[in-house]
């Protein structure tokens, strides 16, 4: 009875050791998809900050004369900022008219170390139709942000 005893508590210890070995295993790999509350970080490193619209652009990439109303031949320019760091996202401009009918649509790929803003445009040489047009960015597929506007 006791060599039994002694065969149960050697065997639970040995696979408490184990189990404990293998938890501790396993927080060291997840440490880092996880925050320090023990929550699960969010999976994207990057996102959409802001897009903002205008006639024109800056050398670094920023909107000059901001709007959301556009004469028939203006160049309409969209600044994407982004916020994080990948070695490879997408930034997709998809241009929309009134009833969703696609004027053009546009992917770059990107590869930021922090904070950086993407450019994309549409004109058209007789120029653009009177209406509303949204402008929907995506990054890496999904739909982050909608801009309206109107050329009048």
């Amino acid at each position: 009875m006791m060599r039994n005893l002694s065969s149960r508590l050697l065997t639970g210890a040995c696979v408490a050791l184990a189990l404990t070995t293998f938890a501790c295993k396993d927080r060291t790999e997840d440490a880092a998809t996880t925050t320090s509350g023990g929550a699960v970080a969010d999976a994207p490193a990057i996102e959409i900050a802001e897009v903002d619209l205008g006639k024109g652009i800056q050398t670094d990439k920023t909107i000059r004369d901001e709007t959301d109303d556009f004469a028939q031949r203006d160049s309409v320019y969209a600044s994407v900022r982004t916020t994080g760091s990948s070695n490879s996202a997408t930034i997709t401009a998809r241009w929309t008219f009134e009833d969703g009918q696609l004027v053009d649509e546009r992917t770059e790929t990107i590869s930021p170390t922090g904070e950086a803003n993407t450019v994309f445009f549409i004109a058209q040489p007789s120029g653009l139709p009177k209406g509303k047009y949204t402008l929907t960015v995506l990054l890496n597929g999904a739909e982050a942000q909608k801009k309206e506007f109107e050329v009048k």
